[in-house]
């Protein structure tokens, strides 16, 4: 019976993939959202095409990427990301400061925009308002 329980649990959480270059960050985000009682990461991905098949194969409600630069444009994936799954909000999670990308990061689809160095509660903070169908910057 206890096994139904926490099965129920984890299915009542919210589920995010994450999307990140280095796998240090991504344990460090996942370890970070899997500690609150209303999140779990249900996937990682390293690179822009797995992170597309992640998305499909594991359907979150929230993707948390970086900038990730394997074309020309660094929001090739949040543009990717909007082009096919409309609805899915996106939160960029980048060292790149604000003032320098989170507009374009925001024309491109994403509806939120959180440095690196916001690591903690600013993170779960936005993480919490895109859930909620807001924006965060």
């Amino acid at each position: 019976m206890g096994g139904d329980s926490a099965q129920q649990t984890e299915s009542a959480k919210r589920r995010i993939l994450v999307i990140d270059s280095h796998p240090l960050v991504r344990r460090g985000l996942t370890a970070l959202i899997d500690d609150e009682p209303d999140l779990t990461v249900c996937a990682e991905a390293a690179m822009h095409s797995a992170g597309l098949e992640a998305i499909s194969s594991s359907e979150p409600e929230l993707v948390i990427t970086d900038l990730l630069v394997e074309g020309d444009d660094p929001l090739d994936l949040v543009k990717d990301i909007r082009a096919n799954y409309k609805a899915l909000p996106i939160l960029v999670f980048t060292m790149h400061e604000a003032s320098r990308f989170a507009q374009r990061a925001f024309r491109a689809g994403a509806n939120g925009y959180v440095t690196k160095q916001e690591m903690g509660e600013t993170l779960l903070f936005a993480i919490h308002q895109l859930l909620d169908g807001g924006e965060y910057l």
